[in-house]
């Protein structure tokens, strides 16, 4: 092969990378197979692309997408932001005082051997039908992810660095602000990027059974009402909102920490 053909096969490989044309071609894939089964086992059992596509325009143009949307993001955002200011507290618990990281280790252990389950009735039983179920289940859920993580970022700071700060006479407050929090910023936010998912999935769940808006209660009305299209759409709604809060908030926070450290 010639210096200029290998020239265009790797140029022809990056453009094909920033176009992602192999996931777009596996999802052609997927939508053909998709449309296949459609038709052989009918829309209430596996609604068509092209159906789910209108539900999606159809809530879009009545407004239901943002009431629903809304309301669990205001109940994620509630519940993760706790838990994060709560594992950035068990992180600095840990730096200050090191039994502090035998306790916080055996907390989350605990918390991450508790069923999601196990949260929801707790909250209901604790809260009723009401915005802190939901609340209460992603702050617990939550919580071990981004306090394991930021825990382990904390024991992976540069002991030299530390030994260093102690030479120059920083204070516990200094070091923790000048060494341990920039070590620690790319655990902590694979941390929350992991929580987020998992705060979206759990928060849905526990919507079914205490609320009246938000996605999980929609999804779970257009069951019972035998929907199957909705039920897609939301799901479909579910993905673009972890899709988009992964590009912009969390790609772009990495960036702009970096940039900070």
């Amino acid at each position: 092969m010639t210096e200029a053909k290998k020239l265009g096969w790797q140029g022809w490989g990056r453009w094909s990378q920033r176009l992602h044309l192999p996931t777009l071609v596996v999802f052609a894939i997927i939508l053909a197979i998709w449309e296949s089964l459609a038709r052989r086992y009918g829309a209430y059992i596996l609604p068509p692309p092209g159906s789910v596509v209108e539900g999606l325009l159809a809530v879009l143009q009545s407004g239901e997408l943002w009431r629903h949307t809304w309301a669990s993001l205001y109940r994620i955002a509630i519940g993760f932001g706790g838990a994060l200011c709560l594992a950035v507290f068990m992180g600095l618990a840990a730096f200050v005082w090191r039994p502090a990281r035998v306790v916080v280790r055996d907390t989350v252990t605990v918390l991450n051997s508790t069923s999601v389950f196990v949260w929801i009735v707790v909250s209901l039983i604790w809260f009723g039908l009401t915005d802190m179920a939901p609340i209460f289940t992603t702050f617990m859920i939550t919580l071990p992810v981004m306090g394991a993580n930021v825990v382990e970022g904390v024991e992976s700071v540069d002991r030299r660095l530390l030994e260093m700060g102690q030479v120059y006479r920083l204070s516990g407050w200094e070091r923790f602000r000048a060494i341990v929090i920039p070590s620690t910023i790319p655990y902590l936010v694979a941390g929350m990027k992991v929580g987020f998912g998992l705060a979206l999935k759990v928060s849905v769940v526990a919507e079914i059974f205490g609320v009246t808006s938000g996605i999980g209660y929609i999804m779970n009305y257009s069951r019972e009402i035998l929907a199957t299209q909705m039920v897609f759409v939301w799901a479909l709604v579910m993905i673009l909102i972890m899709l988009v809060t992964d590009k912009l908030l969390f790609e772009g926070l990495t960036r702009r920490l970096e940039r900070w450290r």
